[in-house]
């Protein structure tokens, strides 16, 4: 019995430094094509970044976002939460510097609003997490939407844009952060004039607001949030979504039709970092996206 005991806690120790030590430093390129353009189109690089949680002393991972642009993207979508930290603006922007003149479009997380704060992670499985009250720090959000924006990204928190990439025309559809009550659909309206493609983009995917943009006209659909799960089996299943989200969808792409005759593809990025709070993970990869998109046959 006293050797079973050492045995466990032993295996129990590497599991812990596997996971704060080495797994959430593994950052990784998730690759996937979707035929999903007009026919004679030309494939579209996205590079789906979410939920980098940065801090300013996170260096290994501000090296590994500045080389993002080697993978030529044609368009970037981030999903929101960014920001990991009160002072992570500067550090987040100069990262993502090499990006600077690749078009693309941006939503807000609530860690984007709201510096992080000490939660029970055991929670999560029981319910969300719940919106930030008035007495949380507010960050200046302003401020990482100007950086953005000076870089040649596009707002869509609750915002609508049209983008022609290499030919093809995206019409975008975008909520503000959902986990925080602030998606807004019906400032929203369905695409008017000559289309190819229409994207929505939102952070945290209720299925409210991912039926809501396929009402309003989305195909395809990006969003972050879930960090895949963070926390897995080893086969990779997710245990929780921290939304109404199911675990199956918790990263990845995947076709779903919440609505009869109504389908369309959504991608969640499993993101790149964590809670200052909640250095771990497990059986769950940081990752960026990179979805390329084909023509149909």
């Amino acid at each position: 019995m006293q050797l079973f005991l050492v045995i466990f806690l032993t295996a129990i120790a590497l599991v812990v430094v596997y996971a704060t030590l080495i797994e959430r430093f593994w950052f990784a390129v998730r690759r996937v094509n979707l035929a999903i353009l007009p026919k004679g189109s030309a494939e579209i690089n996205i590079l789906h970044i979410s939920d980098i949680h940065m801090a300013p002393w996170q260096k290994r991972k501000q090296k590994w976002i500045s080389k993002l642009a080697d993978l030529k993207p044609d368009l970037v979508i981030d999903t929101g939460d960014n920001l990991g930290h009160k002072d992570a603006i500067p550090a987040t922007l100069s990262a993502l510097e090499s990006l600077t003149g690749v078009p693309g479009v941006f939503v807000n997380g609530s860690n984007d609003l709201f510096a992080p704060s000490v939660r029970n992670p055991f929670k999560y499985f029981s319910s969300p997490s719940k919106v930030h009250s008035s007495a949380h720090s507010k960050l200046n959000t302003d401020l990482l939407t100007k950086g953005f924006t000076s870089a040649g990204w596009t707002d869509l928190n609750n915002q609508s844009a049209t983008l022609k990439i290499k030919g093809v025309t995206l019409s975008f559809l975008g909520t503000d952060d959902a986990h925080e009550g602030l998606a807004e659909l019906s400032k929203l309206s369905k695409p008017k004039g000559k289309t190819h493609l229409v994207i929505g983009v939102t952070h945290a995917p209720y299925l409210e607001i991912l039926q809501g943009l396929n009402d309003l006209g989305a195909q395809l659909i990006f969003a972050g949030h879930t960090h895949g799960g963070q926390v897995c089996l080893p086969n990779g299943k997710a245990l929780v979504t921290n939304c109404d989200l199911p675990t199956k969808y918790a990263k990845g792409l995947a076709h779903l039709e919440l609505k009869a005759g109504s389908p369309f593809w959504l991608n969640v990025c499993a993101g790149l970092g964590n809670s200052i709070y909640a250095p771990v993970r497990l059986f769950c990869r940081p990752e960026v996206a990179l979805v390329t998109l084909t023509a149909m046959n």
